[in-house]
């Protein structure tokens, strides 16, 4: 019976990281904006919209070779592009400046709270082979699981 019992691999504990502290600021990012988008009566539609889109990318790597953790190198740019904090944050301050309807403020909003939730998961922008690449351009621990070989993990 205690042969049993060792053979079994205990379930790994999940330790909490200080990338988990992003989490915090992303969901509270994404309550202010469906908090403004019932305010000024724009409904689900631009949280659902802005919220999704980012990770549509992703289609585009169906179907191609790729190791776990990796996204399809094809599928990369527009990744990399839909979860860069740059372009929602232009868009919040342009349609807070009133240039833009409040549906883009909202819309924007939903976007830079669905990239910074994305980095407290630890996913983010990606190397030009897939992988997940860490602060300051470090690959993280998940692409070097992977087996994959470059940069230093993390």
């Amino acid at each position: 019976m205690s042969a049993q019992a060792s053979s079994v691999a205990a379930p790994q504990r999940r330790r909490f990281r200080q990338r988990h502290l992003w989490l915090i600021p992303g969901l509270a990012v994404g309550v202010y904006s469906s908090t403004l988008a019932g305010h000024l009566g724009l409904g689900l539609v631009p949280l659902l919209v802005f919220g999704i889109a980012p990770h549509l990318g992703v289609l585009l790597g169906l179907g191609q070779p790729h190791a776990r953790g990796q996204l399809a190198p094809r599928a990369v740019p527009i990744f990399n592009a839909m979860h860069h904090p740059a372009l929602p944050l232009v868009t919040v301050g342009i349609a807070a400046a009133g240039l833009l309807s409040p549906f883009w403020l909202v819309g924007a909003l939903a976007w830079l709270a669905h990239i910074v939730v994305d980095w407290g998961f630890g996913d983010g922008l990606r190397s030009q082979d897939g992988f997940v690449l860490g602060w300051l351009g470090r690959m993280t621990g998940i692409a070097s699981s992977a087996g994959h070989s470059g940069r230093g993990g993390e």
